[in-house]
Protein backbone atom coordinates (compact mmCIF):
# COMPACT_ATOMS: atom_id res chain seq x y z
CA UNK A 1 0.00 0.00 0.00
CA UNK A 2 2.96 2.59 0.69
CA UNK A 3 4.25 1.93 -2.66
CA UNK A 4 0.71 2.78 -4.35
CA UNK A 5 0.45 5.98 -2.54
CA UNK A 6 3.91 6.92 -3.30
CA UNK A 7 3.21 6.29 -7.10
CA UNK A 8 0.28 8.11 -6.93
CA UNK A 9 2.22 11.08 -5.11
CA UNK A 10 4.34 11.57 -7.98
CA UNK A 11 1.95 11.06 -10.51
CA UNK A 12 0.25 14.35 -9.04
CA UNK A 13 3.84 15.69 -8.82
CA UNK A 14 4.53 15.31 -12.03
CA UNK A 15 0.89 16.28 -13.84
CA UNK A 16 1.65 19.62 -11.54
CA UNK A 17 4.99 20.23 -13.13
CA UNK A 18 4.02 19.64 -16.45
CA UNK A 19 1.09 21.93 -16.15
CA UNK A 20 2.71 24.86 -14.92
CA UNK A 21 6.03 24.33 -17.53
CA UNK A 22 3.49 24.16 -20.79
CA UNK A 23 3.98 27.19 -22.81
CA UNK A 24 1.36 30.02 -23.64
CA UNK A 25 0.06 30.34 -19.81
CA UNK A 26 2.34 32.79 -18.42
CA UNK A 27 0.51 35.91 -18.87
CA UNK A 28 2.51 38.14 -21.70
CA UNK A 29 4.01 41.42 -20.09
CA UNK A 30 1.66 44.17 -21.57
CA UNK A 31 3.37 47.09 -23.07
CA UNK A 32 3.49 49.32 -19.93
CA UNK A 33 5.83 46.56 -18.12
CA UNK A 34 8.26 46.32 -21.04
CA UNK A 35 11.46 47.74 -20.44
CA UNK A 36 12.15 51.04 -21.37
CA UNK A 37 14.89 51.12 -24.84
CA UNK A 38 17.07 54.37 -25.61
CA UNK A 39 18.80 55.04 -28.10
CA UNK A 40 21.73 56.84 -27.28
CA UNK A 41 21.90 60.65 -28.95
CA UNK A 42 24.88 62.51 -27.66
CA UNK A 43 28.19 61.89 -28.25
CA UNK A 44 28.77 61.25 -24.38
CA UNK A 45 26.20 58.43 -24.42
CA UNK A 46 27.81 56.98 -27.87
CA UNK A 47 31.48 56.93 -26.13
CA UNK A 48 29.65 55.24 -23.16
CA UNK A 49 28.27 52.64 -24.86
CA UNK A 50 31.41 51.93 -26.96
CA UNK A 51 33.01 51.79 -23.56
CA UNK A 52 31.02 49.29 -22.76
CA UNK A 53 31.07 47.08 -25.98
CA UNK A 54 34.86 47.01 -25.63
CA UNK A 55 34.63 45.98 -21.78
CA UNK A 56 32.02 43.01 -23.15
CA UNK A 57 34.83 42.67 -26.29
CA UNK A 58 37.91 41.96 -23.69
CA UNK A 59 35.66 39.87 -21.72
CA UNK A 60 34.49 37.79 -24.47
CA UNK A 61 38.07 37.34 -25.44
CA UNK A 62 39.09 36.40 -21.46
CA UNK A 63 36.84 33.74 -22.17
CA UNK A 64 37.79 32.56 -25.62
CA UNK A 65 41.61 32.26 -24.46
CA UNK A 66 40.25 30.17 -21.34
CA UNK A 67 38.45 27.81 -23.62
CA UNK A 68 41.39 27.47 -26.04
CA UNK A 69 43.50 26.55 -22.85
CA UNK A 70 41.05 23.97 -21.60
CA UNK A 71 40.43 22.38 -25.43
CA UNK A 72 44.19 22.08 -24.75
CA UNK A 73 44.36 20.71 -21.89
CA UNK A 74 41.18 17.77 -23.09
CA UNK A 75 43.15 17.38 -26.33
CA UNK A 76 46.87 16.34 -24.01
CA UNK A 77 44.54 13.76 -21.85
CA UNK A 78 42.67 12.08 -24.86
CA UNK A 79 44.85 9.16 -24.43
CA UNK A 80 45.13 7.18 -21.27
CA UNK A 81 48.29 5.35 -19.76
CA UNK A 82 47.86 2.26 -22.22
CA UNK A 83 47.22 4.85 -24.86
CA UNK A 84 43.50 4.37 -25.39
CA UNK A 85 41.71 6.82 -26.64
CA UNK A 86 39.11 8.49 -23.77
CA UNK A 87 35.99 9.47 -25.90
CA UNK A 88 34.79 11.78 -23.09
CA UNK A 89 37.95 13.98 -23.59
CA UNK A 90 37.89 14.03 -27.26
CA UNK A 91 34.32 15.14 -26.63
CA UNK A 92 34.99 18.03 -24.26
CA UNK A 93 37.60 19.36 -26.36
CA UNK A 94 35.45 20.18 -28.99
CA UNK A 95 33.23 21.79 -26.50
CA UNK A 96 35.81 24.14 -25.61
CA UNK A 97 36.87 24.69 -29.05
CA UNK A 98 33.36 25.61 -29.98
CA UNK A 99 32.92 27.81 -27.09
CA UNK A 100 36.25 29.15 -27.90
CA UNK A 101 35.21 29.91 -31.67
CA UNK A 102 31.54 31.24 -30.24
CA UNK A 103 33.37 33.46 -27.86
CA UNK A 104 35.68 34.78 -30.04
CA UNK A 105 32.59 36.19 -32.51
CA UNK A 106 30.73 37.74 -30.04
CA UNK A 107 34.16 39.09 -29.12
CA UNK A 108 34.60 40.78 -32.85
CA UNK A 109 30.93 41.50 -32.85
CA UNK A 110 31.33 43.13 -29.76
CA UNK A 111 34.58 45.44 -30.95
CA UNK A 112 33.20 46.50 -34.29
CA UNK A 113 29.46 47.87 -31.98
CA UNK A 114 32.03 49.61 -29.46
CA UNK A 115 33.85 51.30 -33.33
CA UNK A 116 30.66 51.99 -34.71
CA UNK A 117 29.72 53.65 -31.56
CA UNK A 118 33.17 55.76 -31.51
CA UNK A 119 32.66 56.99 -34.69
CA UNK A 120 28.92 58.20 -34.42
CA UNK A 121 30.51 60.20 -31.24
CA UNK A 122 33.22 61.94 -33.18
CA UNK A 123 30.51 62.87 -36.26
CA UNK A 124 28.52 64.51 -33.07
CA UNK A 125 31.69 66.34 -32.00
Amino acid sequence: MNAWRTVMVLAVCWGAVSLSARPGLAAEPSPEEAPAVSLPVTAEEHLALARSYAEKAATWRKEAEHHRQLAAAYQRARLDPKGTRIHAAAEIEKHCAKIAMGAEKLAKDAEDTANYHRLRADELM
